[in-house]
């Protein structure tokens, strides 16, 4: 019993691994509805509003939106969503656009 609880620990690490390697994670659960999220002001008229979001940890944890400054002056912040993929769900990460 021991050694298929060892045996099942390394194949999920060798899995987290290598989805962490392919750049992806894909989830089987659709993730939760987004949170509605309290826009307090801004720092600056130069910050951005990155929006919250769901990130997979073994579990569904909420990742709170924060304030950034773009790294160029016309950059635009392209949210990150889950994208349905044919084994669940797979997260594309956001990035800025100019």
């Amino acid at each position: 019993m021991k050694r298929r609880i060892v045996a099942a620990a390394i194949a999920l690490a060798a899995i987290a691994v290598f989805a962490g390697c392919a750049g992806e994670v894909i989830v089987r659960d659709r993730p939760p509805a987004a949170r509605v999220e309290v826009i307090e002001g801004s720092p600056s008229p130069a910050h951005v509003w990155i929006p919250g979001h769901w990130r997979w940890e073994g579990e569904w944890v909420w990742m709170k939106g924060h304030w950034e400054v773009p790294p160029r002056e016309r950059a635009e912040w392209i949210p990150g969503h889950w994208a349905e993929h044919p084994r669940g769900w797979v997260w594309v990460e956001g990035h800025w656009r100019e």
